[in-house]
């Protein structure tokens, strides 16, 4: 049996939202944002598997929603990796 990850809600007192609901494989994942005290211009996301799963099971993003760019790189390319039905969802949310 492989080994599998909760994902964990951040908390709406800190300052997070929802974004959206989405589904990969059968499993729901849950996208949340939270805007950046440094800068208007940044974001933080954080998509969350709603229960257990394989491998990883919340990835962090960050987008400067100016310009595009996208920080944690890591965590985009390991979703891609693993998760490529799940990296395509996100990157539609990235596009609005």
């Amino acid at each position: 049996m492989a080994k599998t990850y909760f994902g964990r809600i951040p908390n709406e007192e800190e300052g997070w939202s929802m974004v959206k609901s989405i589904e990969d494989d059968g499993q729901e994942w849950l996208v949340f944002k939270k805007s950046q005290e440094h800068s208007d211009d940044w974001n933080t996301y954080k998509v969350v598997a709603k229960g257990r799963v394989e491998k990883k099971a919340n990835y962090w993003l960050v987008k400067n929603h100016v310009t595009g760019q996208l920080g944690f790189p890591a965590d985009y390319v390991m979703m891609r990796q693993y998760r490529p039905n799940l990296h395509a969802q996100v990157e539609e949310i990235f596009r609005k």
